[in-house]
């Protein structure tokens, strides 16, 4: 049976961003409270770049400013209010998006130790970021993962290619997708998911566009537009 999380009411008084999740996180495993939730396993850092207990975060979940408040952030949820969550819950893309969670599990069960290794690499390399000879030790060391990680999902695509295509998401499209991402994650200066690129966003189906940059529904990435 699916646990369940807790609706932070505390959180959402008056004067609180319509757009804030409102869920207690870390989220537990099998969270099914929200109709647009979509897990990812995390690893948090320290401000001093060490790794934490990996979690379950939402991949809809973002960092929102304050306006009201100097340097004050609260969880956004990129698709918007409860209703709009509601509205993505009973979408087509929701429901294609829940069909490549099913298929991916065994990947993130399969590299969940792997992808810790990794964040706690990242934060190896952010902490020695001002010596040169330290940080390059570093990143050749997230690049040896990076290689063994890409050797789990060149498995999981070689398993599953004809499904994945089936439901839009070309298993040529999500390698390039995954190998930009990570070559973008390893060559900044903090941990956070890099932004889908437009030359690798223009790799998928239209109408899939949307599933990887919800943010762009209704408007124009400024190379091309994303179909909702």
């Amino acid at each position: 049976m699916a646990r369940r999380g807790n609706v932070e009411a505390a959180r959402t008084g008056q004067g609180r961003p319509t757009d804030a999740c409102p869920y207690t996180r870390p989220f537990p495993a099998g969270f099914d409270d929200c109709p647009a939730y979509h897990p990812a396993w995390f690893t948090p850092l320290t401000t001093g770049y060490d790794a934490m207990t990996p979690v379950w975060t939402c991949t809809h979940l973002v960092a929102g400013a304050l306006p009201a408040a100097a340097a004050r952030f609260y969880g956004r949820c990129r698709l918007g209010d409860a209703q709009a969550r509601a509205a993505w819950g009973q979408s087509l893309h929701a429901k294609r998006l829940a069909a490549l969670r099913e298929l991916s599990a065994d990947l993130v069960e399969q590299t969940a130790a792997l992808t810790a290794e990794l964040m706690a690499a990242k934060g190896a390399q952010l902490q020695v970021q001002r010596d040169e000879d330290l940080r390059a030790a570093a990143t050749a060391r997230l690049e040896r993962l990076s290689a063994r990680w890409m050797t789990h999902l060149d498995g999981f695509l070689d398993r599953n290619g004809g499904a994945l295509r089936a439901l839009g998401f070309p298993p040529e499209a999500i390698r390039v997708l995954c190998v930009d991402l990570i070559d973008a994650w390893i060559a900044q200066e903090h941990s956070g998911p890099p932004e889908i690129s437009a030359e690798a966003l223009r790799l998928f189906p239209e109408d899939v566009r949307i599933l990887l940059r919800p943010d762009l529904a209704g408007g124009e990435d400024g190379e091309g537009s994303a179909a909702q």
